[in-house]
C-alpha cells in the first residue's frame, strides 16, 4: 500500500462598435462574456519575452494597438506614458502594452519610431497578428483591458479627446482607459465597458500580398524564441540548438511534424480544462505559420524584422533563495545503458517548521538531468537506504523506497519555477531530510552531476499562516491497485473514485502511470450532477509528466465525486513498452511494472477541513482492494 503514496508523488494556457459611449452590440457582448484566448508569448521591441498565456499573479493587462504612421496614435504616446507612470506610482498589479500589428513595418522601423517618440511603455511586435486575431481591433489606436480573471473589461478609446477624425477637444474630459485599469485593478466592474474608438482603421494587407508571406525573420523566429529556446540553445538539455536561420531551416519539416503531432513543445494535457500554470500548447495560428513556411520555400525575410536574441535569466530566477541545498557529492552517470532513477539524501538545516512557497531546481549537468522529484523524510528511512549502497545515493524506480512525510514538488525540462498562488505553501517539518530523486539519461559519454535546489519560504511564521484561510497546501491521492495486464492487451482500462467529505480548493493535479500508460481523464462530478474535467491526457508520455497547478484555484463542494479513468497499452504497438515481446504486467514499483495514481494538491478555507480530507482519504485508500497476483516471468 505504501508504494501507492511513493509512486503517486512522482513528478509532483474586426469587431465594429456602435457610436455612443457604453453601447455594445451582441458580438461585443459575447466577447466580453468570455476570456480572450491568449495562449502565446510575444516579444517587445527591446527583446523581452512577455508570457501572455500566463497570468497566475492575476495582473490586469491593458493593450493599445498603435502604429508608426497614424497621427492620432502618435499623438497619444504622451498620454500613454502618463498612464504608465500612473500605474507605477499606484503600485497596482497592472501592465500597459502598446501593440504593433502592421506587416508592412519592420521591427527595426518600429523600434526607431517609438524611440524617437520616447514611448516609455513596452511595445509588443505582433508580427504575425496573433494578438490582433484574438482581440480583433477595428481602429488604431484602440485599447483593450483584461481584468484579473483574464476577461475583457473594456475596449475602445483611450479617452474622449477625439469626437471624430478632425474634431478634437482642447482637453479630455473622460479618461476611459486609465479609469478601466484602476477599477479592474481594484477588482471592481468597469462602468463604461465600451466606447467608440477614433483613429485610423485597422487594416491587414490582402492575403495575396507578397510582402505578407511567412518569413523566418518576421514570423518564425519570434515563435522559436518564445516557445523553443528555453531548451533548444547551447548548454541546455535539447539535442540541438535552434538559435539561427540555418539551424531552423534545415529542420523545418521535422519542426512541422513534431508540432502538428503535439510532441513539441512538450505538453501532454489536452485542452478542455481550467487553465494550468505554464501551459505550452501551441495555437492553431502558430502551427499554421510553421507549416506554411516549410512548404513555401522557407523564406528568410528582411533582417530588419529579426528580433534581438532573448536574454535568459542566469542564477536564481526567483531571486536569492531563503535556503540552498545541494547533493552531498557528485554522481557519475555511465556513458550508455538504461535511464537511471537515483535518490540523494540532503539534510535540511532549519530551526523551525516552515511553509515552502516555491522551489527552484538547478541541475548540475543539463545534458543528463531529465527530471527530479523532491520528497521529504522525517523518519530517517532514506538515510538507511543511502548507507546500504556504496555509490552516492541509492537507486529505486517509481518512488524513493520509503513512505515520505511530504513532498516539495519537482522539476522537469523546460519548467519555469513559480510560487504557489496567494501565499500558499507546503509543510516542511524541522529535522526533515530532502530526498531528491533524479532521472538521468546517458548521453554516450560518462557524465557527472551535482544538482542544487533553492527553497523559498512563506514569509509569515507557520502558526500565523495557518490562522488564515487557504494557505496550507496538502495532498490526497487516488489509486487502483488491481493491475493485471495481459500480454498484447491494447486497451486495458482501470478507474477509481473518491468523494470529498468537505469543501476544498483545488490547487493542482498530478497524474501518474508507468511506461504502458496510454491515456488518463480526471473529472469532478459536483453534487448538482454537473461534470467538470480536471485534466485529460490523450497521449501519455512518462518522460514528460509534471505537476499541473491551476492558474486560478477553484472550490469543489463537499459531496463532489472525483473520478480517474486510465487506459494502458501492453501491445508491441506501444513504442514505450519496456518488453520487446510483450509480457504480462502487474502492479508494482519496478520499471516493467505498472501503476495508476493521481495526486491532488488541495487547500481549504478552513485548515481543519483540509486535515479532515487528508485523513479521510488515507482511510479510503486502506479500503481499496489489493489484488494479489503471482509474478510470472
Amino acid at each position: 500500500m505504501r508504494a501507492a503514496l511513493i509512486c503517486a508523488m512522482a513528478v509532483l494556457i474586426g469587431l465594429s462598435v456602435q457610436a455612443g459611449y457604453a453601447q455594445t452590440d451582441d458580438k461585443s457582448e459575447q466577447m466580453k462574456a468570455k476570456t480572450p484566448a491568449i495562449k502565446f508569448s510575444l516579444m517587445d521591441l527591446n527583446g523581452t519575452i512577455h508570457s501572455l498565456e500566463q497570468n497566475d499573479s492575476r495582473r490586469v493587462w491593458a493593450f493599445v494597438f498603435v502604429s508608426t504612421e497614424c497621427p492620432i496614435s502618435n499623438g497619444y504616446i504622451k498620454t500613454l506614458n502618463e498612464i504608465q507612470a500612473m500605474i507605477a506610482k499606484s503600485g497596482k498589479a497592472a501592465e500597459l502594452f502598446g501593440v504593433v500589428s502592421d506587416p508592412m513595418v519592420t521591427r527595426t522601423q518600429a523600434l526607431n519610431h517609438f524611440a524617437d517618440f520616447k514611448a516609455e511603455f513596452p511595445i509588443l511586435f505582433d508580427s504575425s497578428g496573433l494578438l490582433a486575431q484574438v482581440l480583433q481591433p477595428s481602429h488604431i489606436p484602440e485599447a483593450f483591458v483584461l481584468d484579473r480573471d483574464g476577461k475583457l473589461a473594456y475596449r475602445g478609446a483611450i479617452d474622449n479627446s477625439w469626437e471624430a477624425i478632425g474634431r478634437r477637444r482642447l482637453k479630455a474630459e473622460k479618461e476611459f482607459l486609465s479609469d478601466a485599469i484602476m477599477l479592474a485593478s481594484n477588482g471592481k466592474s468597469v462602468v463604461v465597458s465600451e466606447t467608440k474608438p477614433v483613429g485610423c482603421l485597422f487594416e491587414m494587407p490582402p492575403k495575396g500580398d507578397t510582402q505578407s508571406k511567412v518569413t523566418y525573420t518576421r514570423d518564425i523566429a519570434p515563435i522559436i524564441q518564445t516557445r523553443c529556446l528555453n531548451c533548444h540553445r547551447d548548454g541546455q538539455v535539447a539535442p540541438f540548438a535552434l538559435t539561427d536561420y540555418d539551424q531552423i531551416a534545415k529542420r523545418a519539416k521535422q519542426i512541422v511534424r513534431v508540432t502538428q503531432d503535439r510532441i513539441m513543445p512538450p505538453w501532454i494535457p489536452s485542452p478542455g480544462h481550467d487553465k494550468f500554470v505554464a501551459e505550452r500548447w501551441l495555437t492553431n495560428r502558430e502551427l499554421e505559420l510553421f507549416k506554411t513556411w516549410a512548404e513555401t520555400g522557407r523564406a528568410r525575410g528582411d533582417d530588419a524584422d529579426l528580433p534581438p536574441a532573448p536574454k535568459f535569466a542566469e542564477g536564481w530566477r526567483l531571486g536569492q533563495p531563503d535556503l540552498i541545498v545541494r547533493m552531498p557529492e557528485p554522481f557519475t552517470v555511465p556513458a550508455d545503458g538504461p535511464d537511471l532513477l537515483q535518490n540523494f539524501v540532503i539534510p535540511i538545516d532549519i530551526t523551525e517548521d516552515k511553509l515552502v512557497a516555491a522551489i527552484e531546481f538547478h541541475p548540475g549537468n543539463k545534458r543528463v538531468a531529465h527530471h527530479s522529484v523532491l520528497f521529504l523524510d522525517a523518519s530517517g528511512a532514506a538515510r538507511k537506504l543511502d548507507k546500504a549502497t556504496p555509490e552516492p545515493g541509492y537507486p529505486n524506480f517509481g518512488g524513493p523506497g520509503f513512505l515520505p512525510s511530504g513532498a516539495l514538488g519537482g522539476w522537469s525540462v523546460g519548467n519555469t519555477p513559480r510560487p504557489l498562488p496567494n501565499g500558499m505553501g507546503r509543510y516542511l517539518k524541522k529535522g526533515s531530510d530532502l530526498v531528491v530523486q533524479m532521472h538521468y539519461h546517458p548521453t554516450g559519454k560518462q557524465e557527472t552531476d551535482q544538482s542544487e535546489i533553492g527553497l523559498y519560504f512563506v514569509k509569515k511564521p507557520v502558526a500565523e499562516s495557518l490562522k488564515e484561510p487557504a494557505k496550507l497546501v496538502g495532498s490526497i491521492w487516488m489509486a487502483n491497485y488491481e493491475m493485471d495486464i495481459a500480454a498484447g492487451e491494447k486497451d486495458y482500462r482501470r478507474s477509481t473514485s473518491y468523494t470529498l467529505p468537505k469543501e476544498v480548493i483545488m490547487v493542482g493535479v498530478v497524474p501518474h502511470m508507468h511506461l504502458l500508460g496510454k491515456a488518463m481523464k480526471v473529472t469532478a462530478t459536483l453534487p448538482d450532477k454537473k461534470v467538470k474535467t480536471l485534466i485529460e491526457i490523450k497521449n501519455w508520455n512518462y518522460n514528460w509528466q509534471d505537476e499541473y497547478y491551476y492558474e486560478r484555484p477553484f472550490k469543489l463542494p463537499a459531496g463532489t465525486r472525483l473520478d480517474v479513468e486510465a487506459v494502458f497499452d501492453n501491445s508491441d504497438g506501444n513504442p514505450s513498452n519496456p518488453s520487446s515481446q510483450p509480457k504480462r504486467v502487474t502492479w508494482g514499483d519496478g520499471t516493467k511494472d505498472e501503476m495508476l495514481f493521481c495526486f491532488f494538491l488541495l487547500s481549504s478555507e478552513k485548515t481543519e477541513d483540509l486535515i479532515h480530507v487528508v485523513f479521510d482519504n488515507l482511510k479510503h485508500d486502506t479500503k481499496q482492494p489489493r489484488k494479489t497476483v503471482e509474478k510470472r516471468p
